[in-house]
């Protein structure tokens, strides 16, 4: 970009907001050619946006698949118009985001969205974070939460820098064409001067005479709510994906980042002396630590071992006590110890070499005594799942505390060996290897499947809670639906009849809002409806007998 665009001849820069919004354009800087692009980018990018998400037949689901993908090709193709070389990692991690936003498509499951858009929205800001993507494999945790930091801050912001690089790229000879715009956008703000105005005066007239009410009635039949709506949602989207597009073009990251061994990437130049943490300070925090743990762990070791017996005969302690209290607890500590961790091998000073293996030996305590930890959640969970069946809650948190513990040892393998920088890398890496798995095993349906086999099972009877079984998504509707027949006759006729209302055989919806397990739950009721209206009855009316529900799955 020349000295004459930056200088900002068609854009006037002398309120505070203008010089910041200069300023900014300055330390992000677009080639010219690509401004005029960009911005045709986002207003097609908003006009498909308001197309396939404005529909009220249901939830995002293809639509926004499409919208995301329709985002990376225009990231693509802005960065190829502008004849800058495309680093092919940056256009893997495109290509991964893509791939998680269509599990938006595959799985019904609010959770399981939640994640897959959550990975996509992680990939898509490390793509944009840097003109070459080679710097994920060898960043910290801390640099990838700047590059989801600033990918969100550009996709919110950056759009009013492109229209400020569209402001300043105005030529300093106005031709007849320009002259031409001048004049059109000077009867539009007339026009947007008169407009309330005109409704005012025009409200008036309409109340004082009858005829003229009913000619601008025949006039204007406008629906305004759904034209504001279809605004606001093109805005949205047309902001979004202009401010993205343009940060993928430019890099979020504003100047190169300090690295603490090599000075400014690798430069030479000396970067700041970092914050130390003595050994006794750290030996002293990191003891008390370990040793509030190992109390925890000792006490836990008799229930550990102990089993169901124990619990049935201490006095006072329930299974809902026992498993249902401490379960989540035991996760979330779990899940604070990685970023301890983390944070005081960051901290300690590691000039002695003694104090450093007195360091390791004491956080790899720490990690033995997480994992025991670990161990014993896994076994409330058990435990309660024995007797309370299994829910959505606790089958993700069970994969977060598995995911932590296989962390943990990662941590050991890499920080604690001196080899910090692949610890990062690792953990985003299993992280998304976890989610696309999560989609792939269902997780709705193994929660179903679990919970029908321990009502279809030999041993002792159990109650079921049907109301919770049939609040699942369509990611479980299958399932439920080929075990009917297996279940007690008082179960059947509630949960075909939830089948039948949520799924129903001939339910019609856009293609935009299209789902594969949606999908699949409506052809599973279509093949078995005959069977289901006959569970349901022909008044439609199902009698609870008391074995309806459990006060354990889905309440507790």
């Amino acid at each position: 970009m020349t000295d004459d665009a930056v200088s900002g001849q068609g854009y006037s820069d002398s309120g505070v907001i203008g010089r910041v919004l200069v300023g900014a354009a300055r330390l992000y800087p677009v080639p010219a050619v690509s401004v005029t692009a960009l911005l045709a980018a986002g207003v097609v990018l908003g006009a498909m946006g308001d197309w396939l998400l404005r529909d009220s037949n249901g939830p995002v689901n293809l639509n926004l698949s499409l919208w995301v993908a329709s985002v990376a090709v225009a990231a693509v193709a802005l960065h190829r118009r502008a004849a800058l070389a495309l680093d092919r990692e940056r256009v893997a991690w495109l290509l991964v985001g893509v791939v998680f936003a269509a599990g938006l498509a595959w799985r019904d499951a609010p959770p399981l969205k939640l994640l897959a858009l959550g990975c996509a929205t992680l990939t898509f800001a490390l793509a944009a974070h840097r003109r070459s993507a080679s710097w994920v494999r060898r960043a910290g945790v801390v640099r990838y939460a700047v590059a989801l930091a600033l990918g969100a801050l550009h996709a919110w912001t950056a759009a009013a820098l492109a229209l400020v690089d569209a402001a300043r790229s105005t030529p300093r000879v106005e031709s007849g064409r320009a002259a031409g715009w001048r004049r059109a956008a000077a009867v539009a703000r007339g026009l947007a001067i008169a407009a309330p105005l005109l409704v005012v005066f025009g409200a008036l007239f309409m109340s004082a005479d009858a005829v003229f009410a009913r000619l601008v009635s025949d006039v204007i039949r406008v629906d305004f709510e759904r034209i504001a709506g279809h605004i606001v949602l093109f805005s949205i989207c047309a902001w979004l994906s202009t401010g993205y597009l343009r940060g993928f073009l430019t890099g979020t990251e504003p100047s190169p980042l300090v690295d603490g061994r090599q000075g400014i990437e690798g430069q030479g130049v000396p970067a700041p002396k970092r914050l130390a943490l003595g050994m006794t300070e750290a030996a002293t925090a990191m003891g008390a630590i370990d040793l509030l743990f190992l109390v925890f762990v000792i006490v836990q070791f008799r229930y550990f071992f102990g089993g169901n017996a124990l619990v049935q005969v201490t006095p006072g302690l329930t299974y809902a006590e026992y498993a249902r209290r401490g379960f989540f607890e035991l996760v979330a500590a779990n899940a604070l110890v990685v970023p301890v961790l983390l944070a005081a091998d960051w901290l300690v000073d590691r000039r002695v070499r003694r104090d450093v293996l007195v360091f390791r030996s004491l956080a790899g305590v720490q990690i033995g005594l997480v994992l025991a930890i670990a161990a014993s959640a896994l076994q409330r969970l058990r435990l309660y799942h024995a007797s309370y069946g299994l829910t959505e809650s606790r089958f993700y948190a069970m994969v977060l505390l598995i995911w932590i513990g296989a962390m943990l040892l990662w941590l050991a393998a890499t920080v604690l060996r001196g080899r910090r920088d692949p610890f990062a890398f690792g953990a985003l890496a299993s992280g998304l290897a976890t989610v696309a798995l999560l989609l792939v095993i269902n997780p709705d349906a193994i929660v179903a499947r679990t919970n029908v086999a321990r009502i279809t099972s030999a041993g002792p009877p159990v109650r079921f809670d049907a109301a919770y079984a049939t609040s699942l998504s369509a990611d479980a509707a299958p399932v439920l639906i080929d075990a009917l027949p297996a279940l007690p006759r008082d179960l059947q006729c509630p949960i075909a009849r939830r089948m039948l209302r949520r799924w129903p055989p001939d339910r019609e919806r856009s293609i935009r809002s299209w789902n594969w397990s949606e999908e699949r739950a409506s052809d599973a009721v279509r093949a078995h409806e005959a069977e289901l209206r006959l569970m349901v009855g022909p008044n439609q009316r199902c009698e609870a007998t008391g074995n309806t529900a459990s006060p354990g799955v889905g309440t507790r």
